[in-house]
């Protein structure tokens, strides 16, 4: 896996290029690598054998949003908990390009959830991309966009939600805005009542 850095007069360079290279640090498989591009934030991308995963971070994903960096470097191996495969299908299922960013702030605790969906959805799916970006380092944007709150999941510059949401709510929503391919959606099985007694 390579993480893949922007360069940046940012102040908080520093910091990124320190969390990323003492992450690199515990493992072979993990280099830190520079992207030949500039930007004005500190910003990385995620690839694994040379290939975008369509995971990547604007700010320094520390706070409540580490683990989300943890388990995207685990998504992009193929790795961690995974959904059932019925939700995997639909995953996949959803038509292309999609193309999001999610605004977050370090201090939020609902705001991971909401990331490490959809940066396993980017892992999944051959056409998703998903951009987390802290907004303390995107002031102007949130601004333009007139957020009033995060987690917020923007595509094609229109909120999309905003606020803690479940993975498969979060599915929902996607296939609403962007559609699904019926081909590679997963079979209807119909309607079951199911008591559970006990």
């Amino acid at each position: 896996v390579a993480l893949r850095m922007d360069a940046s007069n940012h102040e908080a360079q520093s910091e990124l290029t320190a969390m990323l290279q003492g992450l690199a640090s515990t493992s072979p498989l993990i280099r830190v690598e520079e992207s030949g591009s500039t930007s004005t934030a500190p910003s990385f991308e995620i690839l694994h054998e040379g290939k975008a995963t369509g995971i990547r971070f604007r700010g320094v994903p520390g706070g409540h949003e580490f683990t989300s960096l943890i388990l995207s470097i685990l998504y992009a191996d193929g790795k961690g908990k995974l959904p059932d495969e019925g939700i995997i299908a639909r995953i996949r299922a959803l038509k292309g390009p999609v193309r999001l960013k999610t605004y977050m702030s370090l201090s939020c605790e609902n705001c991971p959830e909401v990331v490490q969906a959809l940066n396993l959805m980017a892992s999944l799916h051959p056409d998703f991309a998903n951009e987390t970006i802290d907004g303390a380092v995107a002031q102007d944007e949130i601004e333009a966009l007139k957020l009033q709150g995060v987690p917020a999941v923007v595509a094609d510059g229109k909120l999309l939600h905003s606020g803690k949401i479940s993975l498969a709510d979060l599915l929902a929503k996607l296939e609403s805005a962007f559609g699904k391919s019926e081909s590679l959606a997963p079979r209807d099985l119909g309607t079951f009542v199911v008591a559970v007694i006990g």
